[in-house]
């Protein structure tokens, strides 16, 4: 009901069933995916960062959902905590051009160091 109701452009009735959704069976990635992509629309980041950090725990070797995790702290301006777990993600798969493009930004955004991520980040675009 809830992919009906967001094809038909009617959140509001998407959220509800897709919310009872996750009450009643909290592993659904489309419906974790789903509620996740509609808190970012809102802009309310920590809830939307709850069912990222879920979807993580349910596919640990997924890079999108910690991608999409990081991007929550990121946008609530918690960079210290965005930049650890993106490093954490760059340790983790070093050859993920997103992932490097978030740490240059972010590093020059904090005033940090980034030649190392910036000079990775031009071998793989290359």
């Amino acid at each position: 009901m809830g992919a009906l109701c967001s094809r038909e452009e009617d959140d509001h009735q998407a959220l509800h069933y897709y919310s009872e959704s996750y009450k009643y069976y909290p592993v659904n990635l489309e419906t974790i995916s789903w509620l996740g992509i509609y808190y970012v629309r809102i802009d309310l980041y920590e809830k939307a960062c709850h069912y990222f950090e879920r979807a993580s725990q349910i596919q640990p070797k997924e890079v999108k959902w910690k991608l999409m995790v990081a991007s929550c702290y990121r946008r609530m301006g918690i960079l210290q905590k965005a930049l650890k777990l993106y490093e954490d993600i760059n340790n983790e798969h070093p050859d993920n051009i997103e992932c490097l493009r978030f740490l240059v930004q972010l590093c020059k955004d904090m005033s940090l160091p980034y030649d190392n991520y910036a000079g990775r980040l031009r071998e793989l675009e290359r």
